[in-house]
């Protein structure tokens, strides 16, 4: 059966069957539907970023989208119905089109297809313009043009920038210092730039088209860094290191290298980029760098930085093993400031360096010696089987040393003490067992030099001792634990005292009497026998001072005040006599000062210098313990001294001992022919003060008289004798008695 249908304007559907009505739809509904499809397209038509347009067969504007309203500053009511030559004026090559030129009368009157470039001027910029002009043509509608336009201002621009970014990268790449290099992906160079020709030596011909890893690559490590590119092109990630590479000329150099996979447009690995910097001048200064950090500068030997590095990996592998063993000892040259004083700081110099190859010569390889400071040497001995090996390279140091060096025309001689200590488990810290060393090469030194020492616990144990000390003393000066004794100076002849010798005594809060033996030292050592020296100076001439106002018939009294080295060396040590003589109001012939044969022979020259200038006070110069240092006769006589003290080690056997008997003699002979008198030390027997007596000797003291005693106790003593002598009678057995009984009765002064 044969089906037709007949769509009527309002919608009525009829059929063979008979007629239906059917709704089809509203023409305004219809009209509705038009419009919002017809809006859709427009939206979308002036969404799009070139510019569409339409004119009738006129040329005049039937529609635009935005994009053209906008390439015309013109409003759309502006722009509909306007001719288009009007609003779109061209030019080609610069030169304004005819309108017969023009692309939409070409269209219109020609019936063609136009496309061209042109240029658009509006307002102050000019654009460049891809019109493509075609007809549309509808039953008896006449001829439409349709154009449309690509602003190709922005494109050009682009363009133009990207190759004025190529150009200029190009240039880059030709001059920058870097290597710039490029290889696909057998590692082959595909491009090759000058500072890659100045650095590796192969010119750009040489190379492109070569294996990388033939040509700057050493044989050595082609394997390593063919596999380290096979990662980087896996990873595709970029690369740092820093390489050995070879020049072309076989030279060695250094190259830190960046490289980054090249990958295409379509994600595809071609090659590798490289980035190349020849560093080897930078690793050179690295490198000396870090050698001047742990190196001595003077001696090129390690210094305590690398020293302590390679005792701590000893440390780590003798742990690590029970059969490894190590020491170290501990070197400090003896006496090297009198070299350095007498030669100069150069021949010092030089003297270390001769002992730093010498010490060198002196061990196997593998062992370190080392410069810690000053004429300081530290070495580790490893690989030892037995403390024995420790001391036979001390002893071929000891040895080493002892011979004679030649600098700079001078033979110098020069000794070192050694302190040793051997590794054991009980060792954490390697600063241990150098601090053990140090105590043990302490030790060394105290017992007379050029000698070595083995560390063990006892001396450690002393090193705290002494430690200890030393803070107690530094408190013992502020809290003024010291006291001063005074030991009477008789005159054999007639026992009448005319002076007495300030001693110091230390009163410790825990451990009572200290004994002179045991801190002096350590305060001359620390410098704190400066301050303390001053004390007691000051202390006994304010006293001395006292008993001469108290006391008148018992003039002259007169004070003694040892002085030490360190005191010697005080440049104002006159200035501070000075002071306190006009402090106390002390007559300067009542102070007498004590100064050490050793003092002042180590330096002769200033020791001179000073003792004059002392003497300008007119204060009285003893020298003390004479006989027990290695004095000159020739630089004896030089010295301003008024008195010489004879030490009581030669007192103590005087009547039993002729040969001292006759040295007490022949020193005594001496001062007198140089015009000196003589003081006895150390008297402790009648016997002996008669035999000194009987020498010419005019001064004694000694437990025969007095042990040291408080001031209290003399200004009993002076007491008694000013009364006898006030009664006018003979003091002289008197006072033996009372000053031996006060020696008894106070022991503990």
């Amino acid at each position: 059966m044969d089906v037709w249908c007949h769509l009527t304007a309002f919608g009525v559907v009829t059929t063979p069957h008979g007629a239906k009505a059917l709704m089809l739809g509203d023409p305004t509904i219809l009209l509705n539907q038009l419009r919002s499809t017809l809006g859709k397209m427009e939206v979308a038509l002036g969404a799009i970023v070139d510019s569409i347009v339409w004119t009738d067969e006129d040329g005049r504007i039937q529609w635009s989208n935005t994009t053209f309203d906008r390439l015309v500053n013109r409003q759309r009511f502006e722009v509909l119905g306007t001719p288009l030559l009007d609003l779109l004026c061209l030019e080609q090559q610069s030169q304004p089109l005819t309108p017969e030129e023009h692309p939409v009368n070409r269209v219109l009157h020609e019936r063609l297809n136009v496309t061209g470039i042109y240029e658009f001027q509006q307002a102050e910029t000019r654009q460049v313009l891809e019109i493509y002009a075609t007809c549309i043509q509808f039953k008896g509608q006449g001829t439409n043009a349709v154009l449309a336009i690509r602003d190709l201002t922005e494109r050009d621009r682009l363009d133009a920038e990207l190759k004025q970014s190529k150009q200029k990268l190009s240039l880059h790449v030709q001059q920058t210092p870097l290597a710039v290099i490029e290889w696909n992906l057998d590692f082959e160079v595909v491009d090759w730039n000058p500072a890659a020709e100045k650095i590796f030596g192969y010119a750009q011909s040489e190379v492109v088209g070569c294996h990388a890893l033939e040509l700057i690559v050493p044989h050595a490590a082609r394997e390593q860094v063919k596999q380290v590119w096979v990662e980087l092109l896996a990873q595709r990630g970029g690369m740092r290191s820093t390489n050995a590479n070879q020049t072309k000329d076989g030279r060695t150099i250094f190259c830190e290298w960046y490289n980054t996979p090249l990958i295409d447009q379509n994600g595809n690995l071609i090659g590798i980029a490289s980035l190349a910097q020849d560093v080897t001048e930078r690793k050179w200064a690295e490198e000396q760098l870090l050698h001047s950090a742990i190196h001595d500068a003077l001696t090129h030997l390690p210094n305590r930085t690398l020293f302590m590095d390679r005792l701590e990996h000893a440390m780590q592998r003798a742990k690590r093993s029970t059969g490894d063993l190590f020491a170290v000892l501990f070197i400090d040259l003896d006496r090297f400031k009198l070299i350095n004083d007498s030669l100069g700081h150069l021949v010092g110099d030089q003297l270390l360096v001769a002992i730093a190859r010498r010490l060198e010569a002196c061990l196997k390889l593998g062992d370190t010696v080392a410069r810690l400071g000053g004429d300081e040497f530290a070495v580790l001995l490893e690989d030892i089987s037995d403390l024995s090996g420790a001391t036979q390279i001390a002893e071929r140091i000891k040895q080493a040393l002892t011979l004679p060096f030649n600098l700079n025309g001078y033979e110098v001689f020069t000794t070192a003490s050694i302190g040793i200590a051997l590794y054991t488990r009980s060792y954490v810290q390697p600063e241990n067992l150098l601090r053990d060393a140090d105590i043990a090469l302490y030790r060394a030194k105290a017992v007379g030099k050029a000698c070595y020492e083995v560390f063990n616990l006892s001396m450690h144990a002393h090193a705290v001792e002494r430690l200890q000390l030393e803070t107690d003393l530094r408190r013992a000066i502020d809290r003024q634990e010291f006291q001063v004794r005074y030991q009477p100076i008789v005159a054999l002849a007639t026992g009448a005292i005319v002076g007495f010798e300030a001693l110091v005594r230390w009163h410790h809060p825990q451990r009572g009497l200290v004994a002179p033996t045991e801190f002096i030292a350590v305060a001359e050592e620390t410098g704190l026998i400066v301050p303390l020296g001053h004390w007691v100076l000051q202390e006994a001439c304010q006293q001395v001072a006292n008993w001469q106002v108290r006391f008148p018939f018992c003039q002259p009294l007169t004070i003694s005040v040892n002085i030490s080295g360190r005191q010697f060396s005080q440049t104002d040590l006159m200035t501070q006599v000075s002071q306190i003589l006009q402090t106390t109001q002390l007559a300067p012939g009542s102070l007498k000062l004590e100064i050490t044969e050793t003092v002042l022979m180590e330096n002769s020259e200033p020791a001179i210098a000073m003792l004059l200038a002392l003497k300008t006070l007119n204060i009285q110069l003893y020298m003390d313990d004479f006989g027990t240092g290695y004095s000159s006769l020739s630089y004896l006589h030089r010295f301003p001294i008024d008195v010489l003290k004879i030490d009581r080690s030669f007192i103590t056997t005087i009547d039993t001992n002729s040969k001292n008997s006759a040295i007490v003699q022949t020193i005594i002979t001496l001062a007198h022919n140089l015009g000196m008198q003589v003081i006895a030390e150390g008297v402790e027997t009648a016997v002996q003060h008669t035999q000194l007596n009987q020498m010419g000797c005019e001064y004694g003291q000694g437990y025969l008289f007095s042990k040291p005693v408080s001031a209290a106790v003399i200004t009993t003593l002076l007491t008694q004798q000013y009364h006898c002598r006030a009664r006018q009678l003979s003091p002289h057995p008197q006072h033996q008695r009372q000053l031996s009984k006060a020696g008894k009765v106070l022991p503990g002064n």
